[in-house]
């Protein structure tokens, strides 16, 4: 069998067969008969529309789906316009929660840039197949950076209500902004768009042996794409809705999966954002686009009530993790009156910076203490729910700004703690 990810001999003589493209677009699937034959039309649409002067070519990676996805995906894309690979699937790479729909999608992904690369495109476009709100401007907005405006790695920006994605606005996108510099909006956004340069410096990593899981291997394409010193830029997109919405996981399962990532790369790319010092603006191409629709009812008390359950049973555990004076300012939290729930971005920053430390140090299980995160993520969400009930989506862009720059301007009591721990026991 193949190494995961790498193409038989049989698929390469497929793809000489077929010739150069000039652009490639890939779908991971697994399981997505529901959205699959959705995602291929508004691809092959916008093709058609946009790039009817190239070669142009849909590549489909799927992970053995028992449900008739890559039959979905041929009656929605029918003649020589699609090429289905087979790829071989670890069991490592079998994966649970809200992106169950794509299974291996480390391997998916490599078999994808393989078949580009091989058949010489000058771009690389990737879309999620569980995505139900893709339409065929996408297609152009995530590759015209790439074929006519000489970007290498095009992140997405998708327009999301001022409380939806608040795990990506109170963790990752501030702190892979403090770290590495770039202030790329949505880091794990699932969509992406990679030059031939890009591609060919993916490809000659060995990281691909490694079991990145879903957000890994996102977490991995971006930092790749920045350390490498790539041009990066970020294309506006519509809402992102998915089939099955992330929100009906389990919210501590859903960290892991993000932070453990984030976590790793930390440690993998240390070299490179110790030297890194505040950051700046990426490219953003595209008409922003108004959110409409009103949020989702949110229960800001049982959140509450959360923090403080966990402030209860939970205690133990920070204690090895946090310093005292936030493990102090945390029972000061605990104890205040619904209305006043506030939690200080200063001591929200520390917990994560303390947090990342004792992931390194492996102070306990790494399951268990990203688990334990979860009541502080609640307090963390409340306090920012209860400011922000009345603001409008500007508001918030201008207080997740201020959010930001906490990240940057404690960075140096991170680099602190990484570099001389032991000198500091909470």
């Amino acid at each position: 069998m193949a190494e995961s990810g790498v193409l038989a001999e049989s698929t390469q003589e497929r793809l000489a067969a077929l010739g150069a493209m000039d652009l490639v677009a890939g779908i991971p699937s697994y399981n997505n008969a529901g959205t699959i034959a959705h995602t291929g039309d508004a691809i092959r649409s916008g093709l058609a529309a946009h790039f009817g002067s190239l070669r142009c070519l849909i590549v489909n990676a799927d992970g053995g789906s028992a449900d008739g996805t890559p039959a979905k995906l041929r009656e929605a894309v029918s003649g020589d316009g699609l090429l289905q690979l087979p790829y071989s699937v670890k069991p490592a790479d079998q994966l649970s929660g809200p992106h169950a729909g794509v299974t291996g999608k480390t391997s998916a992904l490599r078999a994808i840039l393989n078949a580009a690369n091989t058949l010489g495109a000058k771009a690389c476009v990737i879309f999620e197949p569980d995505v139900t709100s893709i339409t065929p401007d996408w297609v152009p907005a995530m590759a015209r950076p790439v074929l006519e405006k000489q970007f290498d790695f095009v992140a997405p920006d998708h327009v999301r209500h001022k409380f939806d994605g608040t795990i990506n606005k109170s963790i990752v996108y501030p702190l892979t902004r403090a770290l590495y510099g770039k202030r790329i909006r949505q880091p794990i956004g699932g969509d992406f768009g990679f030059s031939s340069k890009l591609m060919a410096h993916y490809l000659a990593q060995d990281a691909w042996s490694q079991d990145m899981g879903t957000f890994g291997v996102e977490i991995w394409l971006v930092t790749q794409a920045i350390c490498g010193r790539f041009r990066i830029c970020q294309a506006r997109l519509g809402p992102k809705v998915r089939e099955t919405a992330d929100a009906a996981h389990d919210l501590s399962g859903v960290l892991v999966q993000v932070l453990g990532p984030l976590f790793q790369a930390m440690e993998r790319d240390v070299a490179f954002w110790q030297r890194a010092r505040g950051s700046e603006p990426v490219p953003v191409f595209g008409a922003a686009e108004e959110v409409s629709g009103e949020a989702a009812a949110i229960d800001v008390q049982k959140m509450i009530d959360s923090y403080r359950l966990g402030y209860q049973n939970l205690l133990e555990v920070w204690g090895l993790v946090l310093s005292p004076a936030t493990l102090l300012e945390l029972k000061r939290i605990a104890r205040a009156d619904a209305n006043y729930f506030r939690m200080p971005d200063e001591v929200w920053v520390r917990t994560i910076y303390d947090y990342a430390l004792a992931y390194r140090l492996r102070v306990i299980h790494r399951e268990h203490l990203l688990r334990a995160l979860t009541p502080l993520y609640l307090g963390w969400l409340a306090s920012f729910l209860l400011e922000m009930r009345e603001a409008d989506q500007a508001e918030v862009d201008r207080r997740l700004e201020r959010f930001c720059l906490a990240y940057e301007s404690s960075k140096p009591y991170l680099i602190s703690r990484w570099r001389w721990p032991e000198n500091f026991n909470p």
